[in-house]
């Protein structure tokens, strides 16, 4: 699975939404999120119609959307599918996946998941909630996990060959692997 290919913008923006608004625990620090309007022009870089329409009001509305995105995450990684489901049925209701095509300003055409005329946060609520939909629906939603090194909370996406992933990074892998040698160390003498 290459989770930077087009058809996974909405799981990758949703763990961005998730990962970078939210306060928590990053790599053994805390972490307050970065709810400002900067923050936001990163995340939806990858798409100039959005740069244009976003406006600084928008913040809140997104942390709002992070907040929601990070439950259904959560649930998905304690395999509480059912629950996700409902929680992604109930979102999607509000902010329909309409499916049309647009071509770029390359000549190539895209399928998007919502309406041409959405509202920037419907818009992406739509784009959000179909990526991990789909997710769900193809039987990948053991990918979507919480880190389980100590001291941090960030989520996601496992795109490794045998989906065994329980970090969110090399260096919170790492950091827990030195921990636990240490502890073997310590009581081997």
């Amino acid at each position: 699975m290459d989770i930077d290919s087009y058809e996974f913008t909405g799981i990758r923006i949703s763990l961005s939404f998730v990962n970078q608004l939210l306060p928590g625990k990053l790599q053994g620090n805390e972490f307050k999120g970065k709810v400002d309007f900067s923050t936001l022009t990163d995340i939806l870089s990858e798409d100039p119609g959005s740069l244009q329409r976003l406006e600084e009001n928008h913040v809140e509305e997104f942390v709002s959307l992070a907040k929601v995105l990070r439950e259904i995450i959560v649930l998905l990684g304690k395999g509480e599918v059912s629950t996700s489901a409902q929680k992604l049925n109930a979102l999607m209701s509000e902010c329909p996946a309409t499916p049309s095509l647009e071509c770029d300003e390359n000549g190539h055409w895209h399928l998007h998941h919502h309406p041409l005329d959405a509202g920037l946060i419907a818009m992406w609520t739509a784009i959000c909630a179909e990526g991990l939909a789909r997710m769900v629906g193809e039987q990948h939603y053991h990918r979507f996990g919480v880190c389980e090194a100590v001291e941090c909370d960030r989520v996601f996406f496992d795109t490794s060959r045998n989906g065994r992933r329980r970090f969110c990074s090399v260096s919170c892998q790492n950091r827990t692997k030195i921990a636990a040698f240490r502890l073997r160390n310590s009581k081997n003498k």
